[in-house]
């Protein structure tokens, strides 16, 4: 089942048992306040069966109090029976005041019509036994115990009326009691229903997160997996790419070394031979030789030597030879000069006092990054002044070529920085890093440019 499908099924389930709970809530509810109707209305038919119990015994009692009186004729007696008088008279007046609430009226008026029945007899029995003596009571004596017979006849009937009312009262209770018993039961059943699908769907969620999480972590080591191949595949592209830049960074030496032999050997050789030659003509022609001819030699002869210092400045840019025999420092100064002189701005150096035997790659790098950092800035930010500052710390060569020119934002358009510049940052960069070191740039449109190198001396890691 899909998630979506599965939480309308969710909330459809919970909308069921709301409004099951609530059906039940409303009938449990009616039945309770039935109940308690129901139970205060059995309260009633038990009092007034017990008052009418009571009236039966207080009648019962005047009976016994007559009959004393008939047997005995003393004062006393006569006391016993008018308290007995008094008593269900009270009884009388506790039995009205259940009207509407137990007894009815008509109930009430049989009742009283009985006991004053009973209370007229024995009145009369009472008089007889006063005036005539005991035999002539005696006769009234049956009257009245009739009248008790049918008062207590009449109070039997009503208070096995008042029974059945009782019953039928205490069933109806029973039926409500029942009732919210089950309402109650019912509830619980679909409170623990609930609570069931509720630790079910909790066990399930549970699962279903275990799942996903092993799903999730069996994928994420793929993926680390594929990570670790990549990246070690990358490493081993990196190491070979800085491999193969140092390699031919190391043959562009090479080649540069090589050409500069060539040209400085051979073909420097070859035009001082020339130029020797033709010199020789020119001071063995005669005075007879054409003026013409005389002029197209010394021609010549400067062309010659012209070529020969282009040849012999073009050497030294490729491979200065100085650079092994001189050192860094008067590396720099010719290369200031040379500079300075074509590019038509200062250029100044300044440095400390330099070992003689710097290593080889040491000073090819070094000389290479100013080389590049001052052609960048003849050639692009069109300076007044460029200063070379290089300093030699412990075990550290630190370069700084600085420029008053035109200057470019580094960050900016990196892309399309490096097919003007040459080989530019990177070149550089893959130099210092080549001996340990690094290469930092710091300018901006309109403030000049700083070429910072920290060369290590000591042998990289």
């Amino acid at each position: 089942m899909k998630m979506p499908a599965l939480r309308r099924f969710a909330w459809s389930a919970v909308a069921a048992v709301v409004l099951l709970l609530t059906c039940i809530g409303v009938f449990v509810g009616f039945h309770v306040d039935s109940a308690i109707e129901t139970a205060t209305l059995i309260a009633r038919p038990h009092e007034a069966q017990t008052q009418l119990e009571h009236a039966k015994a207080r009648l019962d009692t005047l009976q016994d109090s007559v009959q004393d009186f008939i047997i005995d004729g003393a004062d006393g007696m006569r006391y016993q029976y008018e308290d007995a008088v008094r008593s269900l008279g009270k009884q009388g007046a506790e039995l009205y005041a259940l009207s509407g609430n137990g007894l009815s009226p008509a109930e009430l008026a049989q009742i009283d019509t009985e006991i004053t029945r009973v209370l007229s007899t024995s009145r009369d029995v009472i008089e007889a036994r006063r005036s005539s003596g005991a035999e002539s009571a005696r006769g009234y004596a049956d009257a009245g115990v009739a009248a008790v017979g049918i008062a207590h006849h009449k109070l039997d009937a009503l208070i096995a009326d008042q029974q059945d009312r009782l019953r039928v009262r205490e069933r109806t209770l029973r039926w409500d009691v029942a009732q919210v018993f089950g309402g109650l039961i019912a509830t619980a059943a679909i409170v623990l229903c609930v609570m069931a699908s509720a630790i079910f769907l909790v066990e399930y969620d549970q699962r279903r997160q275990v799942a996903v999480q092993n799903t999730l972590r069996s994928e994420n080591e793929r993926l680390e997996d594929a990570v670790r191949e990549r990246s070690a595949t990358l490493a081993q592209a990196n190491r070979e790419l800085v491999w193969f830049s140092k390699r031919a960074l190391q043959i562009q030496e090479t080649e540069r070394r090589t050409l500069a032999l060539e040209l400085h050997d051979q073909v420097g050789q070859e035009l001082a031979a020339l130029v020797l030659a033709l010199t020789r003509c020119e001071r063995e022609m005669t005075v007879a030789v054409k003026p013409e001819l005389r002029s197209a030699v010394q021609d010549s002869i400067e062309i010659a030597r012209a070529a020969y210092g282009d040849v012999h400045n073009l050497a030294l840019d490729l491979r200065p030879a100085m650079l092994d025999r001189l050192g860094l420092i008067p590396t720099l100064q010719w290369y200031a000069r040379q500079q300075a002189r074509h590019a038509r701005c200062e250029i100044a150096v300044e440095a400390d006092t330099f070992p003689v035997e710097l290593p080889s790659d040491i000073l090819i790098a070094a000389f290479r990054i100013v080389q590049e950092a001052v052609s960048n800035a003849v050639r692009h930010a069109n300076p007044r002044r460029i200063e070379i500052h290089a300093h030699h710390r412990s075990g550290t060569v630190e370069l700084l070529i600085r420029d008053d020119g035109a200057g470019f934002d580094p960050e900016a358009n990196a892309a399309q920085q490096e097919p003007r510049v040459g080989l530019g940052l990177i070149g550089m960069r893959q130099r210092a890093q080549d001996v340990g070191g690094h290469v930092l740039i710091r300018s901006k449109p309109g403030s000049g440019t700083e070429v910072v190198a920290m060369l290590s001396i000591l042998e990289p890691a």
